[in-house]
């Protein structure tokens, strides 16, 4: 059943940007640029600061210690996304959001700035403008990741609607499994559950497969290849529900099929897994 998203309570909000400001204020920061891009795992950030949900390119929250925060989009981000849902108000579109972030914290008179995501997602015309203006950039991922971890109950609730839903997606999945099929197909109920069900674009699901019981090193994303009954097929499944929160569940192929070196494993977690995988599989 598809649950329609809604945004967090207002207390939500507040608690959110509250642990936020104290992990500010312990650094010592004047504002916080909190980084979003479609990089999978990076749209979450801004989702969580202000409820804008990624399609396409990137966005930036500009979160002060002190007043209102804003979202600030790339120019030619304009009609891309909703940007009726978020709860922040205050929005812009300027044609270099570095510049305009830059400008902003000159306008202010701030001196240390963090940023979450620096390293990894922000748009390099944008950290060019930023290191050239007279502030200090602070890498802020730990803190703000630390500040985020703690879940509230109504965060929770969202958690465990994401799990619901990938293990309808998962029993989909198992329900399918057929030797002569693809390991696409193999996969596809799963992601029509996952879709069905809101996930939307926020997804990544892979697997590892092999021949004779075994599989290789690498993940990669199902395709033509026919599976045979001897195969050893891991599929990674990784989807968020409409409240955006990331969950995890590695499917396995048939465990009577496992090669047995692998069953001899020294690994709890790996015979936890197996001893699962028996109990689920087909006959």
């Amino acid at each position: 059943m598809f649950r329609r998203r809604t945004l967090p309570s207002k207390h939500e909000t507040e608690r959110r940007h509250n642990n936020v400001r104290a992990a500010m204020q312990r650094e010592g920061l004047d504002a916080l640029i909190v980084c979003g891009n479609q990089y999978a795992g990076f749209e979450g950030a801004t989702f969580y600061m202000s409820g804008f949900e990624i399609v396409h390119r990137y966005v930036y929250v500009l979160f002060p210690l002190v007043g209102e925060p804003t979202l600030v989009f790339p120019r030619e981000a304009r009609w891309i996304g909703d940007k009726s849902k978020p709860w922040i108000r205050d929005q812009v579109w300027p044609d270099l959001p570095g510049q305009w972030l830059a400008e902003r914290c000159r306008e202010r008179n701030w001196k240390r700035v963090g940023v979450y995501g620096m390293n990894f997602v922000m748009a390099v015309r944008d950290y060019r403008e930023l290191a050239a203006a007279p502030i200090e950039l602070i890498p802020f991922d730990t803190q703000f990741d630390m500040a985020r971890a703690v879940k509230s109950e109504e965060e929770l609730a969202e958690v465990r609607d994401a799990m619901d839903i990938i293990l309808d997606g998962f029993w989909a999945l198992v329900g399918a499994y057929k030797p002569g099929k693809t390991e696409a197909e193999i996969m596809a109920p799963a992601v029509e559950r996952f879709f069905a069900r809101g996930a939307g674009p926020r997804m990544m699901n892979i697997l590892l497969s092999g021949s004779h019981g075994e599989a290789e090193a690498a993940f990669k994303v199902p395709g033509n290849r026919i599976v045979a009954a001897d195969d050893l097929l891991l599929y990674s499944l990784e989807i968020t529900g409409v409240g955006g929160y990331w969950v995890e569940l590695m499917a396995s192929s048939p465990a009577r099929f496992i090669a047995p070196w692998l069953r001899s494993s020294p690994s709890t977690v790996l015979h936890s897994a197996i001893s699962l995988a028996t109990a689920s599989a087909p006959p």
